[in-house]
C-alpha cells in the first residue's frame, strides 16, 4: 500500500474518532446544527422533489441495480461489487448498534427507520460509487468524452447523495461524515485488495 493511501486512512480515522468523541460528550449538535442551516438554506418544493429522487440512488435497491449493470459488462468485477455492498452494510449495521443514535425528529421530509449513526446511504455511496469510479477510470479509451462525463456524474452523485439525507431530515451531518470516513477507509483497503488480485 502506498504512503498516500496510508496517510488517507490515518486522516479519515482521525476524523471518525473525533466524531465519536463528540458523540460521547454530546457535542455533535455544534456541527449538525451549523451544517443543517446551510444545506437547507435554499429549501423549496422543487428541490425537495429532486432530492427525493437523488437520495434513492444511494439506497440498497439502486446499489444492487448498479452492481447488476457492472455484472452485465464484467461478471468477475460485478461479483466483487456485490460483495462490496454486503460488507459495507455489515460494517454499517455493527456501528449503528454500537452507537444507537436516533434519527432527527420533526424535520424529516421522508420516512426512514433504523438508527442514524453512521449513515448507510453515505457508506454505500462512497464505497460503491468510489469503486465504480476506479472501474470506469481504468477502462480503455481514457480520453473518451463519454468516459469523462460519466466520471463527473458519478463524482457529483458521491457528493450530493449524502447531502440529500441531511436536507431531507433523516440524518445529521455528522452521520454522513462518519459514514463517508468509514467507507473511505474500507474503499482504500478493498481497492488495494482488488488491485493485488488484478481485478481492478
Amino acid at each position: 500500500m502506498s504512503k498516500r493511501k496510508i496517510v488517507s486512512i490515518v486522516f479519515l480515522s482521525i476524523i471518525f474518532i473525533s466524531l465519536v468523541v463528540l458523540f460521547y460528550i454530546d457535542r455533535l449538535y455544534i456541527i449538525d446544527d451549523f451544517a443543517y442551516k446551510y444545506i437547507t438554506m435554499f429549501k423549496s418544493d422543487s428541490l425537495t422533489n429532486i432530492f427525493k429522487i437523488v437520495t434513492m440512488c444511494g439506497g440498497f435497491i439502486f446499489s444492487l441495480i448498479l452492481s447488476d449493470i457492472v455484472l452485465f459488462f464484467n461478471r468477475k468485477k460485478g461479483l466483487y461489487f456485490f460483495i462490496n455492498i454486503f460488507i459495507i452494510l455489515g460494517i454499517n449495521t455493527v456501528f449503528k448498534y454500537i452507537f444507537i443514535r436516533q434519527r432527527p425528529t420533526g424535520i424529516n421530509l421522508i420516512n426512514e427507520t433504523g438508527y442514524s449513526f453512521p449513515s448507510a446511504h453515505s457508506m454505500l455511496t462512497i464505497g460503491l460509487y468510489g469503486l465504480l469510479i476506479l472501474y470506469v477510470y481504468r477502462t480503455k479509451n481514457h480520453k473518451n468524452i463519454s468516459k469523462i462525463i460519466t466520471l463527473i456524474i458519478i463524482s457529483l452523485l458521491m457528493i450530493f447523495i449524502p447531502l440529500t439525507r441531511v436536507y431531507l431530515g433523516v440524518h445529521y451531518f455528522s452521520d454522513i461524515l462518519a459514514g463517508a470516513c468509514l467507507s473511505g477507509i474500507w474503499l482504500i483497503i478493498y481497492s488495494e485488495y482488488l488491485k493485488k488480485k488484478s481485478i481492478m
